[in-house]
């Protein structure tokens, strides 16, 4: 499988050619059969975080068309019998990085729709991760309203990335978020 760093979405009212020919100048980004969303993947993905920064600072036409980038560092393909399992799997070492924080996880799916139910996964990985903290004795707290840390997992089909969003992060660039 084809390994990606980067989920980008495209802004409601942007045009989708510009930006994708643009980001194609700095790294591997390809179309999805979803709309608005490409998967990217570039050497290092927080540099190319302040790349993208810099160029919409810059007002440079096809970055304003973006919507959101999500960095990933984790990706699998599932399915969607397995996809709990697998994403319990790879988001059990994620549980010592929020030890002692507010955090939440966050699910965008796209597709499989009535198969994997995103607010249902979400609460049962929170669970999954407080559950996992007590066994090691630590502690965080599920917290919406200003957040340390967010886990976004994104997935596009069949494929799942995962990534760990600090507030400075969040804070830095305002095109990463999740929705």
């Amino acid at each position: 499988m084809w390994q990606f760093n980067l989920v980008v979405t495209l802004a409601a009212d942007g045009r989708f050619r510009p930006l994708w020919e643009e980001l194609a100048l700095y790294g591997d980004f390809r179309k999805t059969g979803f709309l608005g969303v490409i998967l990217g993947h570039v050497a290092e993905p927080l540099e190319f975080l302040e790349f993208v920064r810099e160029k919409r600072d810059q007002q440079l036409v096809a970055f304003q068309d973006l919507g959101r980038i999500v960095p990933l560092a984790n990706c699998f393909i599932f399915t969607p019998e397995t996809f709990e399992a697998q994403l319990r799997e790879v988001l059990a070492p994620y549980a010592e990085r929020v030890n002692g924080q507010r955090f939440y996880v966050r699910l965008e799916r796209r597709g499989l729709k009535g198969r994997i139910i995103s607010p249902e996964a979400e609460r049962n990985l929170d669970t999954f991760l407080l559950e996992k903290l007590v066994k090691i004795g630590g502690a965080a707290e599920v917290a919406f309203d200003d957040p340390d840390t967010v886990l976004a997992v994104e997935t596009i089909g069949t494929r799942c990335g995962i990534g760990l969003l600090t507030k400075e992060l969040l804070q830095r660039y305002d095109f990463v978020r999740v929705p």
